[in-house]
């Protein structure tokens, strides 16, 4: 791998090897880790493009505060989609800490059911946890009960992606985390620069946890002909579900609610 500066993220692109591995990744039950880079927390749009184009709802857990819904909308349009089809499907809830972290977690089995999501991804995870004000020990004892968690994700057909920055402190707890995180996940890819684009480079080999539900598609924008955009249409289910959420964001503290980013978005 040739060394080459770090780029902004509106400027990364995957190498082409690497951009099949953006839909499989995010289309079979696992749990997978991506890591290595400065900005690994806010390529996970990237990642959000395979689930979004078979219409499925996405769960997002952002402990990096890096969701960006004009990245969504950005993406939409270059496929001919209008930006609320995939916006009302992104459904956002922030943590500030790692406990609120942890209660998120907690409650996702829940939200998986209500929304009838899938596919999960976690920002700024465990850099969260790698907080020096916080008592290790009583970190580690969080970060354990959170894996085991998350260990069984896969055995309930879900697919889970994690996101984490890389590591720019090197302390022994940061070197802790890393290393239970990737005896958990299923796969760990690092994400390196090369001048072809960004590569994915396997770190932990994927082991198969489910049938890989990645349907035959050509190109990023799937195999659907190009059409006008048209104002959303939400069904009475999908308005309810966004209903619900803006009372509970509005009624909540940080962290403790699942929101969908529309254009009146609720942090």
């Amino acid at each position: 791998m040739v060394p080459v500066r770090s780029l902004s993220v509106t400027r990364l692109a995957f190498d082409p090897k690497s951009r099949p591995l953006l839909r499989v990744l995010a289309s079979r039950p696992g749990l997978v880790v991506v890591r290595g880079h400065p900005e690994s927390s806010r390529l996970a749009h990237s990642f959000l493009a395979a689930p979004l184009l078979r219409g499925e709802t996405v769960l997002f857990l952002d402990a990096a505060n890096c969701f960006n819904p004009y990245r969504l909308t950005a993406f939409a349009r270059r496929c001919w989609r209008a930006p609320e089809e995939f916006l009302e499907r992104v459904l956002v809830s922030r943590a500030f800490t790692c406990f609120q972290l942890a209660e998120l977690i907690e409650r996702t089995p829940a939200a998986v059911l209500r929304y009838r999501a899938r596919r999960i991804f976690l920002t700024g995870f465990p850099d969260i946890f790698d907080d020096e004000e916080l008592a290790a020990a009583e970190v580690r004892q969080v970060f354990r009960r959170i894996l085991t968690r998350l260990r069984s994700w896969p055995q309930q057909s879900l697919t889970a992606l994690l996101f984490s920055a890389a590591d720019s402190r090197g302390s022994p707890l940061r070197r802790w985390l890393e290393r239970e995180l990737a005896r958990t996940a299923t796969a760990v890819y690092r994400l390196e620069e090369s001048p072809a684009g960004l590569a994915l480079c396997e770190e932990k080999r994927p082991t198969s946890v489910g049938q890989d539900f990645l349907p035959a598609r050509t190109g990023l924008c799937g195999d659907k002909r190009p059409r006008r955009l048209s104002g959303t249409r939400l069904g009475a289910a999908n308005r309810r579900d966004a209903e619900d959420a803006e009372k509970n964001a509005e009624a909540s503290r940080g962290g403790e609610s699942w929101v969908a980013p529309s254009p009146l978005f609720i942090s």
